[in-house]
């Protein structure tokens, strides 16, 4: 990126040279001296020195202003043509969720190689908010995801609906007190009996952790929460492993690498489900290989 955007926008959001220029890998000194040389050219003070401080000035608000403009749609610049150069060079970039990325590796993209040899794929692993986010700015051509709602820019095919429910390992006490309940695919537990035992929750501010102190605070009961972890994967590792119990859903347990250690239980008044989706753009130009993705898809993603 040209200079005069680069090391202005950088002088703003630090706020001052010194913080910026150690971003920039140059020296204070010559960061310090472009400023100057960017201020005598325009004939005009972008920052006003306040001690260490730069703040920007009017002139200098409008001229970051602008500067983030372009540097924005050179971003998307960049994108775009990475874009266009993946599909002349037949590269697809799939993102997927990392519990669900074992049985893509595995059982997935084999198959899908042998339908298309030529292909190049780059697999990305991101929680679905980023994996969505990915896909907006075209990062991605197709994710598969867990999704609570749509976007009318992107084309969604079902894979699964998947049912929220207690992760415990196959062994552990909670399972001779659950009971069959209608409307449940699974044995059915009191929440009360969950929020009692060491329970593993996401870290606070994931969407899954929201989604578990949700459903405890709706049936006002206080989770004994025993671990906290960063995703879904170490967190079936320490139900298998510690017999903790964990919020989740029934595909993540099925299609982890304890799938034979640990068992859902249904849980709630009501069943909750949250819908998996293979998501791409609906003008895509791999929508003939994203179909065959599809169906590979829906045959490994499996309930034991």
């Amino acid at each position: 990126m040209d200079k005069n955007i680069q090391y202005i926008l950088e002088v703003a959001r630090c706020g001052g040279i010194t913080k910026a220029a150690n971003k920039l890998y140059i020296t204070p000194s010559a960061l310090s001296r472009f400023v100057q040389a960017r201020e005598s050219e325009l004939n005009v003070l972008l920052f006003h020195r306040i001690g260490k401080r730069f703040v920007p000035t009017e002139a200098g608000k409008y001229y970051i202003q602008k500067c983030q403009e372009i540097e924005q749609l050179q971003l998307e610049l960049n994108q775009q043509m990475q874009h266009f150069a993946n599909i002349s060079n037949k590269v697809i970039q799939i993102g997927v969720q990392p519990s669900f990325s074992t049985v893509v590796l595995d059982k997935v993209l084999p198959v899908f190689r042998k339908t298309y040899p030529d292909m190049k794929i780059v697999l990305q692993e991101y929680s679905a908010t980023n994996l969505m986010e990915m896909l907006r700015r075209q990062e991605v051509d197709v994710i598969l995801a867990t999704t609570d709602k749509r976007n009318s820019d992107y084309e969604y095919q079902l894979v699964k609906s998947c049912e929220t429910v207690i992760a415990v390992e196959k062994n552990h006490p909670l399972i001779t007190q659950a009971v069959l309940r209608e409307g449940f695919r699974y044995p059915w537990i009191d929440l009360s009996k969950c929020a009692e035992e060491e329970n593993v929750m996401q870290l606070p501010g994931t969407i899954f952790r929201q989604e578990a102190d949700e459903l405890y605070a709706r049936n006002e009961l206080i989770p004994n929460i025993g671990y906290q972890i960063s995703g879904t994967r170490t967190g079936l590792a320490c139900v298998a492993c510690n017999q903790a119990v964990m919020i989740t859903l029934d595909y993540m347990i099925f299609n982890s690498l304890f799938s034979d250690k640990i068992i859902p239980l249904s849980i709630g008044e009501e069943p909750l489900h949250t819908e998996l989706n293979l998501v791409f753009m609906k003008d895509t130009v791999f929508r003939k290989e994203i179909q065959k993705l599809y169906k590979i898809i829906c045959k490994q993603i499996r309930k034991f």
